[in-house]
């Protein structure tokens, strides 16, 4: 009975010390030169109308240095969120401190911030189809699918090669079931649903227009995919806004690293 006792009160423990709130941290641990830490929310759904993203972080090691990221994970994801410091692989990371602000976006049409497009066959393209209410206010925000004379105009002379083996090569348009064209803003993501899949085809070419800022994405979602169900793609839009936000702060202190 005592070490039944003892071993709920570890476990006691061990869930104050990692989860505080809604925010987990799953898992902190060391891979040779390298810190990564993972962030979730507890019983969060798993899916495109449940996202979160780290909205600040700071990291301290076991004298109050802080760390600075070498990679830090700033998207909108439905599962956990990364982030990475590099370290000195020969010296033991313990005691660290991570604090900061997970942001919780839940995408509504309630509140402004779910657009159900409908069939790609049904969307102008070379527009912006956020709609007109949204750019009103943020002007930056874009979405357009796009054809491939919009983009041989934008990059005209692009070239590009997979591996030091291959020539270089220009796009082969017909290798991809559609194009789109999007941009963000530091307060305000656009997230794009293709199929219900935020991860959405392979093989895909990311372009970026230095000058507008633009991201540019070529996708092949299937191996041969017909024209009837190119036609049938489904898009979906998650804009951010402050209505569908909730922040989470959490505070973990004296983590040890594994």
């Amino acid at each position: 009975m005592k070490k039944l006792t003892t071993l709920l009160l570890l476990i006691m423990f061990t869930v104050s010390l990692y989860s505080q709130e809604k925010v987990i941290l799953s898992h902190a641990i060391k891979m040779y030169d390298m810190v990564e830490i993972s962030l979730e929310l507890e019983n969060k759904p798993n899916d495109r109308f449940h996202l979160i993203k780290i909205d600040t972080l700071a990291t301290t090691n076991y004298n109050g240095q802080v760390l600075h990221n070498n990679f830090f994970e700033n998207i909108f994801r439905r599962a956990n969120v990364l982030a990475r410091y590099e370290i000195n692989e020969n010296k033991k990371y313990k005691n660290m401190g991570i604090k900061g602000v997970i942001k919780y976006f839940k995408p509504s049409e309630n509140k402004n911030s779910y657009f159900n497009l409908g069939k790609l066959k049904n969307l102008e393209k070379n527009i912006n189809l956020i709609d007109q209410h949204i750019t009103k206010r943020n002007s930056t925000i874009y979405f357009a699918i796009v054809d491939s004379a919009s983009i041989k105009n934008i990059f005209p002379d692009f070239k590009y090669k997979i591996s030091d083996e291959e020539d270089f090569k220009g796009i082969d348009f017909e290798s991809y079931d559609f194009m789109y064209a999007y941009k963000s803003d530091a307060n305000q993501d656009v997230i794009i649903a293709v199929n219900k899949e935020l991860d959405h085809g392979y093989n895909n070419l990311t372009l970026t227009d230095k000058k507008t800022k633009i991201i540019y994405k070529l996708i092949k979602l299937k191996r041969d995919m017909t024209a009837g169900e190119r036609d049938d793609i489904k898009i979906e839009l998650m804009i951010e806004n402050e209505n569908s936000i909730e922040r989470l702060p959490f505070d973990f202190k004296n983590v040890e690293i594994k």
